[in-house]
């Protein structure tokens, strides 16, 4: 359970870094916010994916095992807290009692808001679906699953992507290190 632990907390940092990172530039821009939200979806699925194909070696070392399918399971635990707050948020809101605040508070626009807080870095996907369905937002917290488990399936089958990529665009390949000495200490 503790390397499952530990390999869902892989995928949640980054997620995280995103999301924090799309908040601190969007402040007072909520109107593009989706369209931000593109920008930040291209930067966090590239991350999770070289994070989980680096992590497959991890594995590999650590466990000496390792299945193709963990990917998905490490995404899966990284994103159920994030969904649970979201469902639980999206079913009591509400019935949440306000009024001491504001008698003109809405609802709906408040339980909505709460719901997108924790999809913000894909808010792009519910935007397309529509805000108020869920197919949106599972087709948003599936993203994440699929990038952690591409990823960590190509660790296991030792694919390397940028490699694919420069080849593709004719670029250098990156060349190997001849030496692997450790020549900081001499």
């Amino acid at each position: 359970m503790k390397k499952y632990l530990s390999g869902s907390f892989a995928v949640l940092k980054y997620y995280f870094f995103v999301m924090i990172f799309f908040y601190v530039f969007i402040v007072g821009f909520s109107s593009v916010a989706a369209y931000f939200s593109i920008a930040t979806f291209i930067i966090l699925i590239p991350l999770i994916y070289y994070e989980m194909a680096n992590y497959t070696g991890f594995d590999k070392r650590r466990f000496g095992r390792v299945r193709p399918y963990e990917g998905a399971i490490y995404g899966l635990l990284a994103i159920a807290p994030l969904v649970i707050i979201q469902i639980v948020l999206f079913l009591t809101a509400p019935h949440f009692d306000l009024s001491f605040i504001s008698a003109d508070i809405k609802y709906d626009k408040l339980r909505l808001s709460l719901v997108k807080l924790f999809v913000a870095p894909m808010l792009f996907i519910p935007k397309i679906a529509g805000y108020t369905s869920i197919w949106g937002y599972a087709a948003a917290w599936l993203t994440i699953v699929l990038s952690a488990f591409l990823g960590y399936f190509s660790g296991y089958k030792g694919f390397d992507l940028g490699a694919f990529i420069r080849g593709i665009l004719g670029l250098q390949p990156k060349k190997d290190n001849k030496n692997k000495r450790n020549r900081r200490f001499k």
